[in-house]
């Protein structure tokens, strides 16, 4: 199976899925965050590495990550930024990318998408990441 240039394996399934996500995402830095609840447990302040208006992916350590399962739902996520939508909303993990089960990652890569972002929310973040997009 191919490494990828981050260091993942990549099998056909994940190329299946990495093929159907929109295009357009921003990679952001450290000034960008998410916060949520996962099963009754508050997350705050939790780093993000890219950005779409259908989502984002997040960075965890490895101790919070085994709550992280693909579809986990994130209740009132909220983009920690102030050029982004403020209104909370509900999201699923979609992938999570923990390394090989014999050495695994101290940072584990959460892809999380957006489901119920209501429509001003939705328009702002797209702009922003037009108008980011657009930045040389």
């Amino acid at each position: 199976m191919p490494i990828s240039r981050y260091g993942f394996a990549r099998s056909a399934s994940v190329s299946a899925l990495i093929d159907r996500r929109d295009a357009r995402r921003i990679i952001v830095g450290p000034d960008f965050g998410i916060s949520f609840t996962l099963k009754g447990q508050a997350f705050g302040g939790v780093r993000i590495a890219n950005l779409s208006p259908e989502g984002c992916f997040a960075l965890m350590g490895k101790r919070e990550a085994g709550l992280f399962k693909r579809g986990a739902v994130l209740e009132c996520l909220l983009l920690l930024h102030p050029d982004l939508p403020k209104t909370p909303v509900l999201a699923e993990v979609c992938h999570v990318l923990r390394g090989p089960a014999a050495e695994p990652l101290d940072i584990v890569g959460i892809g999380i998408h957006f489901l119920n972002m209501d429509e001003p929310s939705r328009k702002l973040l797209d702009a922003w990441v037009d108008a980011a997009m657009a930045m040389p």
